[in-house]
C-alpha cells in the first residue's frame, strides 16, 4: 500500500511546464495586490486584508507548490524566476 502511495504521490508532481504557468500566476497574482494596496493608500483607503497578510499567504502557497514539485522543475523556477 505504501508503494503505491509513493507513485500516486510522485505521478501528481507538478512538472517544469505546470510550474512556469504557477510561477506566472503567483508572480502576477502579487503584482496586482501590490498595486490594489499602493492604489488603497494612495487613496487614503484602509484595505480589508493587510498587504503582510497577504504576502504570508502567497508564501504559504508558494511552499505548498514547492512541496508538490519534482525537484528537476523546482530547480528549473528556482533559476529562471
Amino acid at each position: 500500500m505504501m508503494r503505491v502511495d509513493l507513485i500516486i504521490r510522485d505521478s501528481m508532481k507538478f512538472n517544469i511546464q505546470d510550474r512556469i504557468v504557477l510561477d506566472e500566476m503567483v508572480d502576477t497574482f502579487t503584482a496586482e495586490m501590490h498595486k490594489n494596496q499602493d492604489d488603497a493608500e494612495l487613496m487614503d483607503k484602509r484595505p480589508i486584508i493587510t498587504r503582510e497578510y497577504w504576502l504570508q499567504m502567497i508564501e504559504e502557497v508558494q511552499n505548498k507548490l514547492d512541496d508538490f514539485t519534482t525537484k528537476k522543475a523546482l530547480s528549473h523556477s528556482r533559476k529562471y524566476r
